[in-house]
């Protein structure tokens, strides 16, 4: 599988450099150590990166780079379109479920507001004053 440095890495999933030690010091990323140049160099596999972050974004809809794997140079062509698709028919079917209960809601508030101004109308006080029924026999 291809390996990346911790800068193609971040650059891949559209993250900072941080992000990615902060991800594999904490054990969610594993990487592998290489020696280059006399020095230890960590590595990450992108098929790692794909584990974790789902899929690898670079530029635009397909994007193919050039990455040191196991036997040299490879080419490594990934396509993240079908999954934004995806992604994107899931969230416009999120928002038209939550416009249709914004437009249950506002229907019932209409509804409720409706009712008050009927029991509000109902319980105004009548203009007559009428004496009590016990008093029915005194004239005034």
């Amino acid at each position: 599988m291809a390996r990346v440095s911790i800068s193609e890495a971040a650059r891949l999933v559209k993250v900072s450099r941080p992000t990615i030690y902060k991800m594999i010091n904490s054990g969610k990323l594993s990487y592998t150590s290489v020696v280059k140049h006399g020095k230890n160099t960590k590595v990450v596999d992108t098929s790692e990166l794909i584990r974790v972050f789902g899929s690898l974004y670079g530029g635009g809809d397909t994007v193919k780079h050039d990455v040191k794997g196991d036997a040299g140079a490879t080419g490594v062509n990934i396509s993240g379109l079908h999954d934004l698709q995806h992604k994107i028919a899931l969230l416009e079917a999120e928002n038209d479920g939550l416009k249709g209960a914004v437009k249950a809601r506002d229907e019932h508030i209409d509804s409720l507001r409706q009712a008050m101004q009927l029991l509000e109308h109902k319980l105004e006080p009548s203009p007559q004053v009428h004496s009590p029924w016990w008093k029915f026999w005194k004239k005034s």
